[in-house]
């Protein structure tokens, strides 16, 4: 059995105001019973292919993950397949967990059994994920990465998952972080403490705040950054390979100087291949450790404890929303979809009517 919500798996705080009623947890027996009294297993019908089946059975002796996958092999293509597209490795992390958590939930490792899931089994898992403390935003990213193996299941194995794509999902309950203040990214450039061992890593941190209040970069596409793809001369990075839309982000005048700083001070030769942002080691600066950085500035600055890295790209938003910018035109600056970058002016209508 598969660890649930709750485990290593998920750090996540639980959340438990979605508005569904609590009163019913259901068990894994009680999901697996409704989806057998929904279909019959003899009216069950699943084209499938030999000549893959049997090349998934070879695969999977070559897998590359450290333990069998659920629904394997088709799972497995499933992400080879989402990796040949481009997905980042972290992402494929997180699918990989949610697919798990979505066995583990069924109690079955046949993909066979997504075919019978309809809207009353969806609102039993949702009930007992909640159950086992998984939050809001936890629960839609399982569901996320269940609805993406359900259309390749459609696409590529023949599978019938028309009745779970058109299943109602509950929503992510996201709550969109507060956004700082050009005062708050002053004041927590301006502090520092006396007690750090090399100069260089307060350069660095204060080039990478400047760098994301001016680009709106996400904290992943910071760290994936490499010397290459800064260019003082034009004062942009180039930001590719990342899960958003490749694109050119604006340095501005401080974050340059910043940068300029930091490349100055940093005691290891970049190679322009190499990353942008080392630690003393002369690896590649983590997500990790840049949010670890961030919350040190934050501390010593004295700025509010809802402040993080992302912060600083609602910030970005928020400017291109007052500045009377479309949302295509944000669309473009943030890499997101349009139907993305209406939720920030939508915000800014939601504020306007509570003044």
């Amino acid at each position: 059995m598969f660890p649930l919500a709750g485990t290593e798996l998920d750090n996540e705080e639980p959340r438990h105001d979605w508005g569904t009623p609590t009163s019913c947890e259901p068990s894994q027996s009680k999901i697996q019973s409704i989806i057998y009294e929904e279909w019959e297993w003899s009216m069950l019908e699943v084209v499938i292919d030999l000549a893959p089946a049997a090349a998934g059975a070879k695969a999977a002796n070559d897998s590359p993950w450290p333990t069998p996958l659920p629904f394997d092999p088709d799972s497995m293509f499933w992400l080879d397949s989402l990796l040949r597209g481009g997905a980042s490795r972290s992402t494929i992390g997180c699918y990989e967990r949610d697919i798990r958590h979505v066995s583990a939930a069924l109690g079955t490792n046949d993909a066979a059994a997504l075919t019978r899931l309809n809207q009353s089994v969806l609102e039993c898992i949702t009930k007992f994920w909640t159950a086992n403390g998984a939050a809001e935003s936890t629960i839609f990213r399982r569901f996320s990465s269940l609805r993406s193996f359900a259309r390749f299941l459609m696409l590529e194995r023949s599978y019938d998952c028309s009745t779970l794509l058109s299943s109602r999902f509950p929503p992510s309950g996201r709550n969109r972080r507060e956004a700082i203040s050009g005062e708050a990214i002053e004041t927590i450039l301006s502090s520092s403490t006396c007690d750090w061992d090399h100069s260089w890593t307060r350069l660095r941190d204060c080039a990478v705040v400047q760098l994301a209040a001016s680009s709106g970069l996400t904290t992943a596409e910071l760290t994936a950054l490499n010397r290459r793809h800064y260019d003082a001369r034009l004062a942009k990075v180039r930001v590719c390979g990342s899960h958003l839309h490749s694109r050119l982000g604006i340095v501005s005048r401080e974050a340059a100087r910043w940068l300029t700083r930091y490349l100055d001070e940093v005691p290891f030769d970049l190679s322009p291949g190499g990353p942008l942002f080392v630690t003393t080691r002369r690896t590649r600066l983590s997500a990790r450790s840049l949010q670890a950085s961030f919350r040190r500035l934050r501390q010593t600055a004295g700025v509010s404890r809802h402040a993080v890295p992302s912060s600083l790209r609602n910030a970005v938003a928020e400017k291109f929303v007052r500045s009377g910018a479309t949302p295509e035109v944000l669309a473009k600056a943030l890499g997101i979809e349009v139907s993305s970058a209406w939720r920030y002016f939508d915000a800014r209508d939601r504020d306007m009517e509570r003044l």
